[in-house]
């Protein structure tokens, strides 16, 4: 195991993965880590969050990829800590302590742009999916949402080819929800924001005992489920760790205001 697969994995369990995915109770609800680059690296939910009354389960490694990500290129972090009452990509900005905090990251530091991560299952359509509410949370930088696809798709080529599937812009996630973090933070701070979505061989680089998120909001199906144990009982973390040297080198582009 590589180094940064090791510091991912030493992330999640000791950070993340803790009561059951609900981290450590006296932890803060969200951790914030400042970088240099002009850019913000989330992931809301890294630990499992109260959506409409029910909890909504973590999307597993995304904090500890939040982390990754942000070391490589030297970009800040904001990732969910705690279980909280409060889902940041559901509940509206005014009642959403880490939108605001993130919206507050952004005006302090100067970003311009923030890179939200999220989890998909191994099923999913696509490997990789980018929401950009079909352009409005890129007003700021207008092309990035299709330069972020462009880039992964190059830089992720074997991985994507050894499974068949591609990176998505604006399908079926496409943070088109004024609530979505990358939509609230685009708004408010008037920046580029990309929802990023990462199907399971592209951000769990290793099993981790005993848990297997039951999705986004309802269990695997039973043609599902199969294809999701596989995925984490057969883990690619060199699929894992390209990801990450992708989305950092996505997170210089985009300091840069690169998107041809």
């Amino acid at each position: 195991m590589n180094a940064l697969i090791a510091h991912m994995l030493e992330a999640e369990v000791r950070r993340f993965s803790v009561n059951d995915y609900r981290g450590l109770p006296d932890a803060p609800a969200f951790s914030v880590v400042e970088g240099t680059l002009p850019v913000v690296v989330s992931a809301p939910h890294a630990v499992s969050q109260l959506r409409k009354g029910r909890v909504k389960p973590s999307d597993d490694f995304t904090g500890a990829l939040a982390l990754a990500v942000a070391e490589l290129s030297g970009a800040s972090s904001i990732v969910a800590s705690r279980y909280d009452a409060c889902d940041p990509n559901w509940d509206p900005y005014e009642r959403c302590a880490y939108k605001r905090a993130l919206a507050g990251m952004v005006r302090e530091l100067g970003a311009v742009a923030v890179i939200d991560l999220h989890g998909v299952p191994a099923a999913a359509p696509d490997a990789i999916e980018i929401g950009s509410a079909d352009g409005r949370t890129v007003r700021a930088m207008p092309g990035a949402d299709v330069f972020a696809c462009r880039l992964l798709r190059d830089r992720l080529g074997k991985h994507l080819e050894k499974r068949g599937k591609t990176v998505s812009l604006n399908a079926r996630h496409a943070a088109r929800s004024p609530n979505t973090v990358a939509h609230a933070v685009a708004r408010e701070c008037g920046i580029a924001a990309l929802q990023v979505e990462l199907s399971t061989p592209f951000r769990v680089p290793c099993y981790v005992e005993g848990h297997v998120p039951p999705g986004e909001e309802v269990p695997f199906t039973s043609g599902q489920l199969p294809i999701e144990l596989d995925a984490r009982r057969n883990p690619d973390p060199s699929c894992v760790e390209a990801t990450a040297q992708a989305l950092a080198n996505l997170s210089r582009m985009l300091a840069e205001g690169q998107t041809s």
